[in-house]
């Protein structure tokens, strides 16, 4: 007899499971809470250009598997025009240089404590005294003020987030899959042409027929043999095995009473490290891209230059983050917003852990090593690349495998 998985949610990462399992002849149900496949690879076209609302990039020469999924569907990349980027501090700009020789001593010391983050765990005995705000570890290392808000800048880019609220194992794991903290800072950028969510589109293709949109998952239960799992409209599905990759910050609305240990329903409740919202506008003209780390701010052109982007915490006042990076307020008076904390299917935008919550991610990861009838699979809680499209893909296809036995 066929056997059957629910798969809960149709971002990269259950579509990357779905397919898998398809292929070896399982029977699919995917429950999408969207109206839309793509989860938070979301790209809107505005009057005949792309704007991007959630992920945006993709590293060629980090990304293996985006890469392999992308050549498989035909999709091709594109890089971004070459422009500087300004640093602003102070209400001063100056130029951004990962290259700057007073940051190569911070550099190297840093580099030195991803000797002991573990690619395949959140966290470890060696590296559990990591676990802490990446402010108050940076300035255990590094005297000089003036040195740590130039790095804090960078990390802007990669975590979204203010240094005070965010693990220092999150952001070091990012350094670590590019290899060193320089290869994070500058690894080339590329663009998926078509949008991000044209690689979901094309993953959802084939399963069209087993993608339930509107959908949502209220609870999962055991049965004697397998699983039943009950939407909000309250059809009930029964499954041999449920892969759920909703995002981590809704999981604690999704009632798993077979799990009895409460901690990850708190940490989820409580969110990861990342609010930040895009503010989309039309600019007057090009200019250069900039990153600030006070408060963590950064805006860029998109890649036709034909409109500005400006990613910030969705509590910072657009004011205060365009003051910050020396852009006119009047820029964003008529912005076209996208908040995902504002989103009660995603609730937050890409991973971003906060100190306390890495044991909790080793822990809901395990689920499935221990019986992959029942996993938790998603790019939040993937060791590997967390956060990322890759880690997305990695997590689907890890899930997969699991579930065949591979």
């Amino acid at each position: 007899m066929q056997q059957h998985a629910i798969i809960l949610g149709a971002g990269i990462a259950g579509l990357t499971a779905a397919s898998t399992l398809k292929d070896q002849g399982w029977a699919i149900s995917i429950l999408e809470a969207n109206d839309r496949v793509g989860g938070r690879t979301f790209t809107k076209k505005v009057e005949g250009h792309l704007e991007e609302q959630g992920a945006e990039f993709v590293h060629r020469d980090h990304h293996p598997r985006v890469m392999a999924a992308l050549h498989q569907n035909d999709i091709a990349i594109q890089t971004l025009p070459q422009t500087d980027t300004t640093w602003y501090w102070q209400d001063t700009g100056a130029p951004a240089d990962p290259w700057d020789p007073r940051l190569q001593s911070l550099l190297a010391r840093i580099d030195d404590d991803l000797n002991l983050i573990d690619s395949k765990l959140w966290i470890t005995a060696i590296n559990q005294h990591l676990d802490c705000p990446f402010r108050d570890y940076l300035k255990a290392i590094e005297s000089s003020a003036a040195i740590r808000e130039l790095f804090l800048a960078w990390t802007g880019t990669l975590t979204g987030a203010d240094p005070s609220t965010f693990s220092t194992l999150g952001i070091l794991r990012d350094f670590k899959m590019f290899g060193s903290t320089r290869a994070a800072i500058t690894a080339e950028e590329y663009r998926i042409v078509g949008g991000t969510q044209s690689l979901a589109v094309a993953l959802g293709a084939p399963l069209a027929a087993d993608i339930h949109l509107e959908q949502r998952a209220a609870s999962v239960g055991r049965r004697s043999s397998g699983f039943e799992v009950i939407t909000a409209d309250h059809r009930v599905m029964p499954a041999d095995a449920v892969i759920v990759t909703i995002p981590f910050n809704t999981l604690h609305a999704l009632d798993l009473p077979f799990l009895t240990d409460p901690s990850l329903s708190q940490a989820s409740r409580n969110g990861h490290a990342n609010r930040s919202a895009k503010h989309w506008f039309d600019s007057t003209k090009p200019f250069e891209s900039r990153i600030s780390a006070s408060p963590t701010t950064l805006a860029f052109m998109d890649v036709t230059h034909t409109s500005g982007c400006l990613i910030k915490d969705d509590k910072t006042p657009a004011q205060t983050a365009a003051q910050a990076l020396g852009l006119p307020p009047a820029h964003l008076s008529s912005a076209r917003v996208h908040a995902w904390t504002h989103d009660a299917n995603a609730q937050g935008a890409w991973m971003t852990l906060r100190p306390g919550q890495a044991a909790v991610l080793d822990a809901a990861w395990a689920l499935g090593a221990k019986d992959p009838t029942f996993q938790i699979a998603n790019a939040d809680v993937s060791p590997v690349w967390p956060g990322w499209i890759e880690g997305a893909v990695y997590a689907g296809h890890c899930a997969a495998q699991r579930l065949l036995g591979d």
